[in-house]
């Protein structure tokens, strides 16, 4: 009888486990960057895997006379919403755009738009902004520091929020060559950023100070941005996400998504197009590529556990420390996978390592841009578009950016997202993943290559 009690009284005393789905159930959320490469898939996992959210606030810019709403169904038309529109196409209804523009006072919304974030929204997944790493320093700072201000200022505003999560980069504390997952002291003061921006024309050399050893004005701003959230945040459960390289899906929504150029896919396009022979760093060099589902993943869990907590949480996105993929290995596996799918244009694919910058320009010289110029004028004499110097026009500034990171390497430590991803449920960790420690990278950059080949190169069903 005694017995029966206990277990009675333990059962009812135990905490019903709340599932990272249940957390969202009844809450209103607001994104930024929804059209992104990451919030495309944030998007659609958040409808996918939590069918009780309530709505699902959109800010989205006016472009190129494209208004909110239409660049919002043209973009569900994507790959990316397949699995979303054929399983469960009612969550659509739960998706609400709103006009607005991070880079402009008060977010360029209506009055009436802001009033009703106010009163609504209770979660804020800030992901939006200018990914460009040669941004005059006026555009970065306005977009990527001052955009987080805007929507910082918001948040502040809002009656019933519960979190704020902040998308930065792993990449904002370069000068380190361990980064953990703290935020850093900033690299200047603000006063010294606003007094340089005053004088109106700022040159290069002046930048350059500016920066110190930040690689570019969006680190610079990026890392401003996390001081500012860090300071700013007052009694909201603030949550800052710092993802590394990001990559192809791994999972989800569909095996090897990428829509984009920038990070390591356009590396890895010329690669497989035997275009590219030449990579500026040592081959055992890591290049730390996290895949975006993985990133989406850790966004909803981080935002969804740190709703009582009143102090910023950072979590870096990365596997650089517990499973890296060096340059070496990530070469053979994508010359492997160009030959196996005959993927290459120009014979006999191969890369080579140098560190040194002009052996790195002549090689491209001779191997790349020569090569584009000559296939060029072979379609035209067959009657054909050219398309090859289009195409390495908008992926060698993409490589050249990439330059910093493979010429570099670091310890991106992710101790703390690992820990998050141990505590989660079964359930959760099969709906969630983000472990790094689960990427078998063979498997991994195979897909990978696939996705580019059939989304980006358009080379494949």
């Amino acid at each position: 009888m005694l017995r029966s009690r206990f277990t009675l009284f333990y059962a009812s005393s135990r905490k019903k486990h709340t599932s990272i789905a249940e957390s969202y159930e009844g809450q209103s959320l607001l994104i930024t960057g929804s059209t992104g490469f990451v919030g495309k898939v944030l998007l659609e996992k958040l409808l996918y895997q939590c069918p009780k959210i309530d709505k699902v606030y959109l800010l989205v810019r006016e472009k190129k006379n494209i208004k909110p709403h239409q660049r919002i169904s043209k973009m569900l038309d994507e790959p990316v919403f397949s699995r979303l529109i054929k399983e469960k196409p009612q969550m659509l209804d739960k998706i609400v755009p709103i006009a607005g523009d991070i880079s402009s006072p008060d977010l360029a919304m209506k009055t009436q738009d802001q009033q009703l974030l106010i009163n609504k929204v209770s979660m804020v997944f800030h992901s939006a902004a200018s990914v460009l790493f040669d941004d005059p320093l006026d555009v970065a700072m306005n977009i990527n520091f001052g955009g987080t201000e805007r929507v910082l200022n918001l948040c502040l505003r809002m009656k019933t929020i519960k979190s704020f999560l902040h998308v930065s980069t792993a990449y904002c504390n370069t000068d380190k060559p361990i980064i953990e997952e703290i935020v850093y002291p900033v690299p200047a003061s603000l006063d010294k950023v606003n007094e340089l921006l005053a004088k109106g024309h700022v040159n290069k050399d002046e930048v350059k100070k500016l920066l110190n050893k930040q690689p570019n004005t969006y680190a610079f701003a990026k890392a401003l941005a996390e001081n500012l959230v860090l300071e700013r945040h007052g009694n909201i459960p603030t949550t800052i996400i710092r993802p590394t390289i990001v990559s192809g899906s791994k999972n989800e929504p569909v095996i090897g998504w990428v829509d984009n150029w920038f990070g390591s896919t356009g590396h890895m396009a010329l690669t497989l197009l035997g275009i590219n022979r030449v990579v500026l760093g040592n081959p055992n060099n890591i290049l730390d590529i996290i895949p975006v589902d993985y990133v989406a993943n850790l966004i909803i869990v981080a935002a969804a556990t740190n709703t009582n907590c009143k102090d910023v949480k950072v979590y870096n996105c990365s596997t650089s420390k517990v499973n890296p993929i060096s340059l070496y290995q990530l070469k053979n596996l994508t010359i492997e996978d160009s030959k196996r799918n005959k993927a290459n244009v120009v014979p006999f694919p191969s890369l080579h390592f140098t560190t040194s910058k002009w052996v790195q320009s002549l090689i491209i010289l001779i191997s790349n841009t020569l090569p584009a110029y000559f296939m060029d004028t072979m379609l035209i004499l067959q009657g054909k578009t050219p398309r090859y110097r289009d195409f390495f026009s908008k992926v060698s500034r993409q490589r050249n950016v990439l330059d910093y990171f493979t010429f570099n390497t670091w310890e991106i430590c992710s101790s703390k997202t690992r820990a998050l991803a141990a505590s989660l449920s079964p359930a959760d960790k099969q709906n969630f993943p983000f472990d790094p420690i689960d990427i078998d990278w063979k498997t991994y950059v195979a897909n990978y290559c696939k996705g580019i080949r059939q989304y980006m190169l358009k080379r494949q069903k």
